[in-house]
């Protein structure tokens, strides 16, 4: 039987969500024997985790279109450096892209531009072979780049939730036949493994919040409503651990700083290992305005954690089963948030039956599952 040649496309292999999901999909087709796997870069790898997971797998097949070091994905931050280098990068690829007509890729049969539509260019050029779009992002982010006028030169567009396609379809019902539905994978059994009590510093009874420490993902409302809930409950000894890093980290601290509740509320910073914490919380908690498919929710659902997350695009509701598998309140909405803490803290509501639902409906996001789905697409 001859083998399907799959080429995943990314702009380039750095530490983040993306990354990780590419890493977890190879895990899985590669125990296909009828699928062959290329990846195709702009810049050469450099990234010691990403080498040394390829150079275990000399089986993946490797391709950096633009192997030129300063002229890389990566640009300086003094601006006119920056304006020149780019306009240079961009002479220098369209050259290329003119003179090499991507011949090395004639041969591939299945093209996934696995992080939006970075490679629209290149795929123009492309004149064999199906092509796939993969979505990460949310619906917000697909609007306000205008995306759809990318999808008449694709097959298929792969989203991360049922709620992202009907939306795009109710806007553009001509290209309903176009997006599928496929769940980022997760490796339910090793994260289980991952949840020595011994890692965690905290001892008393906390809420957790595991996010990237930026403006779309709205701590100000996690540390509004947890100082809610504290003052309402008559100053209770729970804590609220926030794990995670990133621009507005010292705002965030500045701002909780200045809050009744200020020692109840710990920063642990970024870490490797945020299970350990998300698996002994009351709950974890989610406040972003907009997503794609919030991962975290996903792990905690694994840990056997209660989620609290705010009901806002695209992903917390249907991984949440409507409300049924985890609880929901108004995004930026701090005394909604507020009265699920206290809901919670006080035993309103049936905690257990929700993890139990919500841990019944986990074989739709396991690796095993999700791997045959993108087998059934790229066949």
């Amino acid at each position: 039987m001859k083998k399907i040649r799959v080429a995943f496309c990314l702009r380039d292999m750095q530490i983040g969500g993306v990354e990780s999901v590419l890493i977890r999909t190879f895990d899985e087709l590669l125990k296909n024997q009828n699928i062959e796997i290329s990846l195709i870069t702009y810049a050469n790898i450099s990234v010691p985790i990403y080498r040394e997971y390829l150079d275990k797998h000399p089986e993946i097949k490797v391709y950096s279109l633009y192997p030129c070091k300063w002229l890389g994905t990566k640009l300086p931050h003094f601006v006119v450096w920056r304006l020149f280098i780019h306009l240079l990068r961009d002479i220098y690829r369209n050259c290329k892209r003119f003179v090499c007509r991507m011949h090395k890729l004639q041969d591939i049969d299945v093209f996934i531009d696995y992080h939006g539509f970075g490679f629209y260019k290149e795929f123009k050029h492309i004149k064999s072979g199906r092509k796939i779009a993969w979505f990460h992002s949310s619906v917000d982010e697909f609007l306000k780049h205008k995306c759809i006028n990318y999808c008449d030169n694709y097959d298929k567009i792969v989203a991360l939730t049922d709620d992202f396609i009907n939306e795009i379809v109710d806007m553009y019902p001509n290209q309903s036949g176009k997006f599928i539905r496929i769940y980022n994978p997760f490796d339910i059994a090793a994260i289980r493994k991952m949840t020595d009590a011994k890692l965690n510093k905290i001892k008393e009874d906390y809420f957790c919040c595991v996010s990237r420490l930026s403006a779309d993902k709205d701590i100000i409302t996690v540390l509004n409503g947890f100082n809610v809930f504290w003052l309402l409950n008559k100053k209770p000894n729970i804590k609220l651990v926030i794990v995670g890093d990133g621009n507005k980290a010292n705002n965030y601290k500045k701002y909780a700083n200045n809050l009744e509740s200020s020692k109840q509320i710990v920063f642990v910073g970024s870490t490797k290992n945020p299970f350990v914490y998300m698996k002994n919380a009351r709950a974890n908690i989610l406040s972003s305005f907009s997503e794609g498919l919030p991962t975290v929710l996903i792990e905690s659902a694994i840990l056997g954690t209660l989620n609290i997350a705010s009901d806002c695009k695209c992903g917390p509701r249907e991984i949440l089963l409507n409300g049924d598998g985890g609880m929901l309140f108004q995004p930026g909405d701090a005394e909604d948030l507020a009265k699920c803490m206290i809901d919670v803290h006080n035993k309103n509501i049936d905690v257990k039956k929700m993890v139990e639902k919500s841990t019944k409906s986990l074989n739709r996001f396991d690796s095993k599952t999700v791997a045959k789905e993108i087998i059934s697409l790229i066949s």
